[in-house]
C-alpha cells in the first residue's frame, strides 16, 4: 500500500497560502452554513499535522498515555458526520468537515483520534449541551503512533461529546486515502478526474479524524460537495442531490442515506466521478450497478451478471441475507490493490472488474469472476463480522479466499475452479510457508508497517487452505450450520478466531461428530505456529506407520533462528487421509496424528499402492517410502486416470519439494514427469509446470542447462497441440490454461517451432492482426525476445498507450519488459517514473517484469539500490509493494556475491518497514539457493544424461 507524501517547509507553505486564499475567496463570495465552515484563514490559526508542536517541544512524563498504539478504551465514536469536497480542477486539495459523536465511559486524559497528512484548521470538543470544553494548550501531534491529541487540562470526564474537525488535505501524489486518479477518453485531448478513497489497513486517518482501529464500529453520515457535472457514490443509497448556488452556479451536494449498518473505518468510502453504470437485481430485489466510465460500461456486463448471482448463493449458503439496501461494484483507474471491499460500494482496479468478450482472455475471465467473488464474501466475513484487530486478519482474507472458489465453481462449474484451488493457492503458499523466516497466521501486529506488512500470502491462501481442510474434517453440514451461527452472533461487531472455533464445535458435536476432536486445540496448532509438517509414511506389511516433522525446504534451515517461538514443538494435530488401490470407490479413511503422537497406525490391505492426503485436503506433504513412490510412477505411466486430478499434482508438488530439501531423490521426481506425455489436465501440468520452472531458472547459469533445456522440449502429444492454432481442444475454458503453459515451457527451452510460431503471431499482432487473448502473452513475451529491437518496441509502446483495455495493458506492460536490448530497459525504467507514461499502480509491476528477464535483472537490482530513497519518498515505507520488491528480484540469485550486495545494501539502509520479513525472506531463499547449486546440479545432470 502506499505511504506518506513528504514536503519541503516550502512546498507546506505554498499550499498553506493557497489554502487560505481560496477560503477567503469562497467565503467573500458565497459563505457557508454552519455546518461546512471554511478552514481558518490566518495561519495563526493553524493547527497542521505539520506545525503542530511536537511532543519533543513539550514537558512529558517518564511515561505518556499517547505511547500506547491503541487509542484509549474509555472514549468510543458512535455516529460520524462528514462532509467532504475535492477540487479536481488544479489544487489537488480537498476540504473536510467531521464531527464524531462520542461518548467517554471512564475519564481520558489526552483525547486523540488518528490523523495523517492533514492540515487541521480548527478542532472543537463540545459536551452534550453545545458549550465548548477549553483546551489549555495547542493540540499536539504524535507521528509516530499519527494521534493528533488535544489537550483539556486533565481528565475528559464522563459523558457525551462532539469532536468537530475542519481541514484539509492532499489529494495528488498518491492512491491511498482520499486520492485524485484521472482517465483519458479515446478522442478527446484532455483527461477526466475522479476523487476516491482506498483505506486499508489504516488510510482512513488520512482522509478523516478518526478512531480508526477495526474493532471500533459505528455509523457514517456522509455528503459530498462538488461540480454538478460529476455524481457522488458512497456506502449508502443517494438520497438527494441539491444544488449549492452559494458555493458556485454549478455546484451540488449530494447526501447519503442515514447509516444502515455500524462499519469499521477502513470499510468507508466516497467517490465523486463521471462514470456510468449497468444495473441487475438480486433475487431479494437489491439493486446492483457496475460503474465504469462510459466508453468501458459496456467491459462490466460479465461483472454484473456473476456479481448477481455470486450474492444471490452466497445468501443461500451463509443463511444471512445480505446487509444493505444497494449493492455497487466500480473499476478504478489508479488503484492500488487488486480490489477493496468497502460496504455497499466495492472498488476494483480496472483489470479486475471489465471484461471484453472479444480481446479478454480465459485468465482475465477467471480472475475477474473470483476477484469479484472474493470481495463479496467479504461483505459477510469482514464487514457483517470483523476481526477485532488485524493480527486476525485471517478471519477476513482466509474466509474470502476459499469462498470465493465456492462462488466461482456456483456459476462457472465447467472451470473446476474447486480442483484449481491447490495449484493456485495451497502450493503458492507452500512456498512461502516451507521456510525459517515465515510466520502465523495469527502474529502479534501493531504499528501501520506491521499491519500492512502481514497482507501477504499467509493470512490468505494459507488461511483459506486450512479452511478448506477443516471444511472436510468436520463435514459441509456442520461447516455452513457453525458459519451461519458465528455470523448470527457477532453481527455487525467484532470476533476472534476463538469465537469461530466455539461455533463450529457446537454445530459439529450437534451432528454427531467425533467426541474426541476439539476443534480449537486442532486449529490453533495450524493458525499460531508457521509452517506445516511432512508427514512421513512407511509400510509395515499391509498397515501404513506415520510420523510427523516440520517440512523446511532447506535441509540445512537454523531453526533456532526462527523468529518466532512455537507454542507446540511444531507439531501439528493432523486430520490424516487415505486410500489404496483396491478400495478407490470407498471414502478415504481418516486417521487422527496428534501432536504428541508418534508412529501413529493405519490399517491397509494388499494394494499395490496408495494415496495419502487423498484430493489435496489437508495442509501438509506426504513422503511416502521408496516402494509406493515407484509403484504410484508406474500406475502413472500405466494409465494415470485412476488417480483424481489433484492427487496427480499433489504427487508431483510433493516429490519436487521433498528432493530440494533432501528427503527425496531427485530421480523420483524428475522420473514421475516421464507420464506427462500422456497427462491432458490442467492441474497436474500446471503443478509440473512451476516446479519445472524454478529448476530452469535456478539452472539457467549451470553447465547442466544445456541438456535441460533439450528435455524440456520432448515432442510429447500436449506439446503438439498446443502449438497448433484453432485446437477445439484447447477451447474449453480450463484446456486454454493447459496450452498456455505448454507454449512457456516449450518457448522458454528454446524450441525452434514454438519461438517461429511466437514471431509468426508477434508480428500479426503488431500489424492489426488478430491473435488470440489466451495466448497473447507468450506471444508478446517470447515475440519480444526473439524480435524485440527498437522498431518493435515502440510499436508495442505505441498499442500500450491506444489500448482502452486494462487487462492487455497489463499484457502489453509484460511485453515490453523481455526485450533483449539493455537500453531500451533502462528507457522503460525511465518511463515507469513518470506518472504521465505509465500509471503509478504498475511501477512495481514494471520493475518486476523486467527483473524476471536474465537480461534485466542486474539493471533492476542496481537502479533499485540507487534510488531506493526516492522510492521510500515516494511510496513510503509502509509500501507493501516496496516491500516485497527486494524479495521478487533476488529471487533466484544463487551466489555469494549477490548475497553479499543484498547484505551491504540491507545495511546502508536498516529501515525495511512493511519490507522487514521479506528481506529476511529474501536473504534465506538465496543461502538455500546457493547450497542446492552446490549439492543438486550434478546430480540433476546425470538424471538428464540418462534421459534425454
Amino acid at each position: 500500500m502506499g505511504g506518506n507524501i513528504f514536503f519541503t517547509k516550502t512546498q507546506i507553505w505554498a499550499i498553506v497560502i493557497l489554502i487560505a486564499i481560496v477560503a477567503t475567496f469562497v467565503g467573500l463570495m458565497t459563505g457557508l452554513t454552519p455546518e461546512c465552515i471554511p478552514p481558518a484563514e490566518t495561519s495563526e490559526a493553524r493547527r497542521s499535522l505539520d506545525t503542530a508542536p511536537q511532543l519533543g517541544e513539550r514537558n512529558k512524563r517518564q511515561t505518556q498515555p499517547w505511547d500506547e498504539v491503541r487509542l484509549p478504551p474509555g472514549i468510543r465514536p458512535t455516529y460520524y458526520t462528514m462532509t467532504f469536497q475535492p477540487d479536481l480542477t488544479g489544487s489537488d486539495i480537498f476540504y473536510g468537515w467531521v464531527d464524531i459523536e462520542v461518548t467517554v465511559t471512564e475519564p481520558t486524559e489526552y483525547p486523540r483520534v488518528h490523523a495523517r497528512n492533514l492540515i487541521i484548521s480548527s478542532a472543537q470538543i463540545l459536551d452534550s449541551d453545545g458549550n465548548e470544553v477549553p483546551q489549555i494548550n495547542e493540540a499536539i501531534y504524535f507521528e509516530y503512533n499519527e494521534f493528533y491529541i488535544m489537550d483539556v487540562g486533565g481528565p475528559l470526564p464522563i459523558g457525551d461529546y462532539t469532536f468537530k474537525f475542519n481541514y484539509t488535505g492532499e489529494m495528488g501524489g498518491k492512491i491511498v486515502g482520499f486520492y485524485k486518479s484521472s482517465y483519458q477518453v479515446p478522442g478527446e485531448e484532455n483527461p477526466r478526474y475522479l476523487a476516491t478513497t482506498d483505506f486499508q489497513p489504516t488510510d482512513a486517518r488520512q482522509a478523516f479524524p478518526s478512531f480508526d482501529e477495526p474493532n471500533i464500529k459505528c455509523f457514517f453520515k456522509i455528503s459530498l460537495i462538488h461540480e454538478d457535472k460529476y455524481i457522488g457514490i458512497s456506502n449508502m443509497p443517494e438520497v438527494s442531490r441539491t444544488p449549492r448556488t452559494d458555493l458556485g452556479a454549478n455546484m451540488v451536494e449530494t447526501e447519503f442515506g442515514d447509516p444502515e449498518v455500524k462499519m469499521s473505518t477502513y470499510l468507508v468510502c466516497f467517490i465523486v466521478c463521471d462514470f456510468k453504470y449497468v444495473e441487475g437485481f438480486t433475487k431479494r430485489n437489491i439493486p446492483f450497478r457496475v460503474y465504469a466510465p462510459e466508453y468501458q460500461i459496456h467491459q462490466a456486463n460479465y461483472s454484473l451478471e456473476v456479481g448477481v448471482n455470486i450474492t444471490d448463493y452466497f445468501e443461500e449458503y451463509f443463511g444471512v441475507e445480505y446487509s444493505l439496501s444497494k449493492l455497487d461494484m466500480i473499476a478504478i483507474p489508479d488503484f492500488n490493490s487488486g480490489a477493496m471491499e468497502n460496504w455497499g460500494i466495492i472498488t476494483y482496479r480496472e483489470r479486475y472488474l471489465l471484461f471484453d468478450e472479444a480481446e479478454s482472455s480465459a485468465y482475465d475471465k477467471q480472475r475477474i469472476c473470483a476477484v469479484v467473488a472474493h470481495e463479496l464474501a467479504h461483505q459477510w466475513f469482514g464487514n457483517i463480522v470483523t476481526m477485532d484487530w488485524w493480527d486476525d486478519l485471517w478471519l477476513n482474507e482466509g474466509f474470502a479466499s476459499y469462498v470465493e472458489y465456492l462462488g466461482a465453481e456456483h456459476v462457472e462449474p465447467t472451470w473446476q475452479m474447486l480442483n484449481q484451488f491447490v495449484v493456485v493457492d495451497m502450493y503458492y503458499v507452500f512456498g512461502l510457508d516451507q521456510i525459517v523466516s515465515s510466520h502465523p497466521i495469527i502474529v502479534d501486529v501493531n504499528r501501520p508497517e506491521e499491519i500492512t506488512e502481514v497482507f501477504d500470502s499467509i493470512p490468505y491462501s494459507k488461511g483459506a487452505s486450512i479452511l478448506r481442510m477443516l471444511n472436510d474434517f468436520i463435514g459441509e453440514q456442520s461447516f455452513r450450520e457453525g458459519l451461519n451461527d458465528y455470523l448470527n452472533e457477532f453481527a455487525f461487531a467484532n470476533a476472534k478466531s476463538a469465537d469461530l472455533w466455539a461455533k463450529l464445535q457446537i454445530a459439529y458435536d450437534k451432528n454427531g461428530g467425533d467426541p474426541n476432536v476439539d476443534i480449537a486445540e486442532v486449529m490453533d496448532t495450524w493458525t499460531k505456529q508457521m509452517g506445516f509438517p511432512v508427514v512421513n509414511v512407511d509400510r509395515n506389511g499391509d498397515d501404513l506407520t506415520l510420523n510427523q516433522e516440520w517440512f523446511l525446504v532447506d535441509p540445512n534451515a537454523n531453526k533456532s533462528a526462527a523468529p518466532y517461538e512455537s507454542p507446540y514443538g511444531y507439531k501439528w494435530e493432523i486430520p490424516f487421509s487415505s486410500k489404496f488401490q483396491n478400495k478407490l470407490s470407498a471414502d478415504p479413511v481418516y486417521t487422527w496424528m496428534n501432536k504428541d503422537a508418534t508412529n501413529v497406525n493405519v490399517d491397509g490391505d494388499t494394494s499395490n499402492w496408495y494415496i495419502a492426503n487423498y484430493e489435496e485436503k489437508g495442509f501438509y506433504r506426504v513422503n511416502y517410502e521408496e516402494g509406493n513412490w515407484n509403484a504410484l510412477s508406474q500406475q502413472l505411466m500405466d494409465n494415470f486416470e485412476e488417480i483424481p486430478i489433484a492427487d496427480r499434482s499433489g504427487l508431483l508438488e510433493d516429490a519436487f519439494n521433498l528432493a530440494r530439501a533432501e528427503q527425496l531423490d531427485y530421480d523420483v521426481a524428475l522420473n514421475l514427469t516421464l507420464y506427462l506425455d500422456s497427462e491432458d489436465q490442467y492441474v497436474p501440468w500446471d503443478a509440473a509446470y512451476e516446479n519445472l520452472m524454478w529448476l530452469s531458472d535456478m539452472l539457467r547459469y549451470q553447465p547442466a542447462y544445456g541438456n535441460w533445456r533439450v528435455r524440456q522440449i520432448t515432442e510429447n502429444p500436449q506439446m503438439k497441440l498446443a502449438k497448433s492454432r484453432n485446437i477445439s481442444f484447447f477451447l474449453m475454458h480450463i484446456h486454454s490454461f493447459l496450452r498456455s503453459d505448454i507454449i512457456y515451457l516449450s518457448c522458454s527451452s528454446g524450441d525452434p517451432d514454438c519461438l517461429e510460431e511466437a514471431v509468426t503471431q508477434f508480428n500479426t499482432y503488431l500489424s492489426e492482426g488478430y491473435v488470440s487473448p489466451n495466448v497473447r502473452s507468450p506471444v508478446l513475451r517470447f515475440g519480444m525476445e526473439q524480435d524485440g529491437g527498437q522498431g518493435n518496441w515502440d510499436a508495442l509502446w505505441k498499442r500500450y498507450q491506444e489500448s482502452v483495455l486494462s487487462s492487455e495493458k497489463t499484457r502489453i506492460l509484460f511485453g515490453m519488459a523481455r526485450t533483449r536490448h539493455v537500453w531500451l530497459l533502462a528507457r522503460y525504467i525511465e518511463y515507469a517514473m513518470d506518472e504521465n507514461k505509465i500509471r503509478s499502480q504498475d511501477f512495481f509491476s514494471v520493475l518486476t517484469y523486467i527483473a524476471d528477464n536474465p537480461v534485466g535483472n542486474a539493471l533492476v537490482w542496481d537502479f533499485t539500490r540507487a534510488n531506493w530513497e526516492y522510492m521510500v519518498n515516494r511510496f513510503g515505507l509502509d509500501s507493501r509493494s516496496l516491500g516485497r520488491l527486494i524479495p521478487s528480484i533476488t529471487e533466484f540469485y544463487s551466489t555469494e556475491l549477490k548475497l553479499q550486495q543484498m547484505e551491504e545494501f540491507f545495511a546502508k539502509y536498516p529501515e525495511a518497514g512493511a519490507g522487514t520479513r521479506g528481506r529476511q525472506q529474501a536473504l534465506e531463499r538465496v543461502r538455500t539457493n546457493i547450497q542446492w547449486v552446490e549439492k543438486n546440479q550434478a546430480v540433476i545432470e546425470k538424471w538428464l544424461m540418462s534421459n534425454v
